[in-house]
């Protein structure tokens, strides 16, 4: 799905991204890397394999889309816990193998890890915000004077009912000045959103982007 915003086109990709193509860049939100792991060391019988799904999953975007950056608006990791040897290494695998400037907006996860970031891994670390005009990139979903916000957090999702059925689909939210990605990560939950006057909501159906 094209839309044009603030005059730049975005590609919302139905892998749960957002491509940037008057930039070449990639954005992404919410991908809580390790959170099985977490559950694991609580004794919940979690599967493993999700943090490895997830970033074989954005190889698979950058290769295809072959961006310059790759801007996560938060929540990259889950907890502490979850920073373990293997993840440690699984993930700079990836960004060795990624290829591009990676930048990390701070989410309320990752601030409380800044000090256990692993050293070896090569991020462009931003407390607050990045701002790449037009787009202002945050991890609260909080509309700003400085350009269009990109954000995360809510992890939307949205509910289709029939008198037979219920559907869940994860979604964009795109309001006139504030767009909210979906969780990228498959081991996430989220929240029920709903279109409005003032929002335009985009579902992950499939393979699709589509315009509910």
């Amino acid at each position: 799905m094209k839309l044009l915003i603030s005059g730049q086109t975005c590609h919302l990709k139905a892998s749960r991204a957002i491509f940037w193509e008057d930039q070449q860049t990639l954005i992404l939100a919410d991908i809580h890397i390790g959170k099985s792991t977490v559950f694991r060391k609580f004794g919940i019988a979690i599967p493993d394999g999700s943090t490895e799904d997830d970033l074989a999953n954005i190889i698979l975007l950058i290769k295809e889309l072959k961006p310059k950056k790759c801007v996560i608006v938060g929540d990259l990791i889950h907890a502490k816990s979850g920073l373990s040897p293997e993840i440690i290494k699984m993930f700079s695998v990836f960004l060795q193998a990624a290829g591009c400037e990676t930048h990390l907006v701070m989410g309320n996860h990752d601030r409380a890890l800044a000090t256990y970031l692993p050293k070896e891994w090569p991020l462009h670390l931003h407390k607050e915000s990045l701002l790449i005009e037009p787009f202002y990139f945050s991890h609260y979903p909080i509309p700003s004077e400085k350009g269009f916000v990109w954000a995360g957090h809510l992890h939307p999702k949205i509910q289709i009912r029939s008198s037979h059925d219920r559907l869940v689909f994860r979604c964009f939210q795109i309001f006139s000045g504030l767009g909210i990605l979906p969780a990228f990560g498959e081991f996430v939950g989220g929240a029920y959103v709903k279109k409005s006057k003032d929002c335009q909501i985009y579902a992950i159906v499939d393979s699709e982007v589509i315009k509910i």
